[in-house]
């Protein structure tokens, strides 16, 4: 069975799932790999923890279902991720994936005698979908394989030998990099002893011997700078202090500075609170213990509910709270584990990792960091501290600067040598960094007891918030870069901490600059096509008539007449003869009053859309009918045939339809107020930072909050551009002639529609601004090579079109301008007056 390429359901399976970007990616690829393998062909998915590798496993069994195959085998690790994998796939569980389209009968070991699974597996249509441990494929040398090993009483066979028989089998083995230890060999041999159409691994970390077979790869670096992920802060300490006691203190203190930020963020935002949690991973079931005891003492956690031990010997009812650990009201704060939880463990509010040092070398693989690093709600909040999963080291800060080189590899890849260092970052300034490519550590320079923080920047810009598209414009920002990971200090963390909690209750009220009221009302166009009304008394009624003489003559049907006869051959044999016989004989056919054509001609032209249910329509209507049937030359003795004038009047009604929609349309545009600002506080999440400290176009930070703006509706304002929006801004500022003015963002209800060939869109200008006279402006910049665009002329043109329509209207009672000026002008211009006078400028 071969399983073909459908570009058309793999888009369909992604929007039902609304699978992110390298999901999709994900899917695709699988996709056409599936297309062009052999059978039994092994391939594997690289993508980052935290991305949504469940996700692209939903989709393809969405996929594979849509394809043909009723039959998928997913292979997990362990029971954590079975069990998980399993409520994946239940509808009504927190954990099912919204989306799904396929309804797999899941089936495990456990329910393998069920009664409702034994009659799935006789139904050759019905899609099944079989999670087992790896442990339960391979030979019977344990209980659970011995189960998948033993003949089944309604089958009359194993299950294996039944997978075996499967000839669509298709196999999904999760956390893919896992089988290649101790038993690589027999997992190999168990999933080719069932003759698979496929193998499909999924992994964060594939093992070094399947490099090969990685048909698609997303790493972690990418995941960072795409906005999926957390980004890592490695935390230690200058004072060298490194004993677990105060390890464990720190974490602490991080973890309660993170619950405040968060706190704080749900109450201004409404969003439902979720615990932040420290997770802590310890090497032995021992040593998890003593750090559970001294977590839950009163000068820590302050109770044994707050902190949750998992290791092998807990009980089934602890690994149950593991899935608790995102629900409102949750007492857990802290999660001790052994390596047992190093994969498949997918909770979202892990905000603080540290481990016993013996396992600080494993810190920055993905299996233990990527507990760390998925967003709880689902995209970054600009927030420092919630966008971030702080690690702590063992090791001194010191020690974590002089290797900042290679621990950038070991997070990033074979993105570590595009990096650059900033030390000591200063909020909302873009700071060159010293390279790090060819360079073995940092430069002693730095290393003076002064660095309190660095950031390991990587080129090219980051998203905040992934529904915000304006942080995506591509073109004049090579120079952008964005945070791959970042090295502190612990008291450099909670100072950022603070300072994130002090953002976030920092209630941003309008203000009236140069005494303008508020809230504004601003005009609101809205542009529609109407076409002049219809009536039946403009229709002439000689065109009537001639559409009528169309129908004059009428083809009634003729009987078909075969006839019977026979006749003896030169043998004297009788045969039977059957021809048609040529003259035409009318068909019996029922006539239709006359009186009942005409009222059904009337009916349905005065039923015809936007027909006025008046006397003057209903004598036009009946004038129109007696015309067409005169040219169609009906009368009481010569009526039609009911087919003929079914056909007429069809005809009749198509004709009527057509010129009522011929008719030239025409444009109008309503022009209402819409009051803004409406709801009038905002919150900021990230630190503004002070306007003044960006003097030039590299040290400007795109999309970033700036303070300090005085004659802005709002003292917080971010933009797109130094040199044309940040660049106004400040002319704004300084400039006589100005009272106020705003930054056009999408709280702004000022939105202008223009045509780019037949699409419509719509667009938003950067500033309106009050003058002194108390005209309102429009202003639009725009680099020097873009003026001469022709979206950028189209949107000029809407706008001027704009500005026309409201001034025009009666409803707005301020005068309306719009400029379009280009960078050279705005940087040429020191004064209000010269740049109305150097810019395009309509009013």
């Amino acid at each position: 069975m071969s399983i073909p390429y459908d570009a058309d359901l793999v888009e369909h399976v992604a929007h039902t799932l609304d699978l992110r970007a390298p999901n999709h990616a994900a899917l695709n690829q699988l996709a056409r790999e599936l297309d062009i393998a052999a059978d039994g062909t092994e391939m594997i998915a690289d993508l980052a923890t935290g991305v949504g590798k469940t996700y692209v496993a939903g989709a393809l069994l969405d996929y594979l279902h849509e394809s043909g195959v009723r039959n998928v085998v997913v292979v997990t690790p362990g029971s954590t991720i079975q069990n998980k994998t399993v409520t994946n796939l239940t509808p009504g569980h927190p954990k099912y994936l919204r989306g799904l389209q396929s309804n797999p009968m899941v089936i495990t070991l456990d329910t393998l005698e069920r009664g409702d699974v034994g009659n799935a597996l006789e139904e050759i249509d019905r899609f099944k979908v079989f999670v087992f441990t790896v442990q339960s494929l391979l030979r019977p040398n344990t209980r659970s394989a011995y189960r998948a090993h033993r003949p089944h009483e309604t089958l009359g066979q194993t299950l294996y030998e039944y997978l075996r028989a499967a000839d669509d089998l298709v196999v999904i083995a999760d956390e893919h990099h896992v089988y290649f230890s101790g038993n690589a060999k027999k997992f190999q041999k168990a999933i080719s002893d069932m003759s698979p159409l496929a193998l499909i691994g999924l992994t964060a970390t594939p093992h070094d011997a399947t490099r090969d077979k990685v048909v698609y790869h997303y790493p972690l670096s990418e995941a960072i700078a795409d906005g999926y992920v957390k980004i890592p802060v490695l935390v230690s300490r200058q004072d060298n202090v490194s004993d677990l006691r105060t390890q464990m203190a720190d974490g602490v203190a991080l973890l309660n500075a993170k619950a405040t930020a968060m706190r704080t963020f749900c109450d201004s935002t409404r969003k439902p609170y979720i615990e932040p949690i420290l997770f802590v991973v310890a090497q032995t079931i021992e040593e998890a213990t003593s750090l559970r005891d001294m977590l839950a003492a009163p000068d820590f956690l302050d109770g044994e509910e707050a902190v949750l031990l998992v290791t092998s010997d807990e009980p089934d009812a602890t690994l149950a709270l593991l899935e608790t650990l995102e629900s409102p009201g949750s007492p857990i704060r802290a999660v001790v584990s052994v390596s047992m939880l190093k994969e498949g463990w997918d909770v979202k509010n892990i905000y603080v990792i540290a481990a016993v040092r013996a396992m600080e070398s494993q810190l920055l693989t993905e299996q233990i960091l990527g507990r760390g690093m998925r967003l709880p709600f689902g995209s970054r909040t600009g927030n420092p501290m919630l966008d971030t999963v702080e690690v702590l080291s063992h090791r001194s800060f010191t020690s974590l600067l002089k290797q900042a080189k290679a621990l950038l590899e070991q997070t990033l890849g074979e993105r570590a040598t595009q990096g650059s260092i900033v030390v000591n970052p200063t909020i909302g300034k873009n700071t060159p960094g010293i390279p790090m490519d060819g360079l073995a550590d940092i430069p002693s320079q730095v290393l003076n007891g002064e660095v309190s923080e660095i950031e390991i920047r990587l080129p090219g810009p980051a998203a905040t918030d992934l529904h915000q598209p304006g942080l995506f414009d591509v073109g004049g920002f090579d120079r952008e870069t964005h945070v791959g990971i970042s090295l502190a200090t612990v008291a450099s963390r909670v100072v950022a901490a603070e300072a994130s909690t002090t953002t976030l209750t920092r209630r941003l009220t309008p203000r009236s600059p140069g005494g303008i009221k508020i809230p504004l009302y601003l005009p609101h166009v809205t542009t529609r096509w109407e076409r002049d009304p219809f009536s039946l008394t403009q229709i002439n009624h000689a065109d009537v008539e001639a559409l009528g003489r169309q129908f004059s003559e009428d083809d009634a049907p003729t009987l078909t007449r075969k006839a019977l006869d026979a006749e003896r051959d030169e043998q004297g044999r009788v045969r039977s003869l059957i021809t048609d016989q040529t003259d035409a004989v009318i068909a019996t056919q029922t006539a239709i009053v006359f009186d009942t054509i005409e009222t059904d001609l009337v009916k349905r032209l005065l039923s015809t859309n936007g027909i006025a249910a008046t006397v003057a329509e209903a004598n036009a209507a009946a004038s129109i009918a007696r015309a067409f049937l005169a040219g169609a030359e009906v009368t009481q003795q010569t009526p039609w045939r009911s087919e003929h004038g079914r056909l007429a009047t069809a005809r009749l009604s198509e004709w009527i339809a057509t010129l009522q929609t011929s008719s030239p349309a025409r444009e109008v545009r309503e022009v209402t107020h819409v009051r803004w600002p409406d709801p009038t506080d905002r919150v900021e999440a990230r630190p503004p930072a002070d306007r003044h400290v960006v003097g030039n176009s590299r040290e400007f930070m795109r999309g970033y909050p700036y303070d300090g703006w005085t004659r802005s509706v709002y003292e917080v304002n971010a933009f797109d551009a130094y040199s044309t929006e940040f660049g106004l801004a400040t002319l704004f500022e300084t400039s006589p002639g100005v009272r106020a003015w705003v930054r056009i963002n999408e709280t702004v209800p000022i939105r202008i529609t223009y045509l780019v060939g037949a699409i419509q869109r719509q667009y938003e200008p950067d500033f309106v601004v009050i003058d002194d006279v108390g005209t309102y402006w429009l202003i639009e910049g725009k680099a020097d090579s873009e003026m001469s665009n022709v979206t950028v002329l189209a949107k000029r043109d809407a706008a001027r079109a704009w500005i026309s329509t409201v001034n025009g209207s009666q409803e707005v009672q301020e005068r309306w301008g719009y400029i379009l000026a280009s960078e050279s002008v705005i940087a040429s211009a020191s004064t209000w007056v010269a740049l109305k006078s150097g810019a395009q400028t309509y009013r």
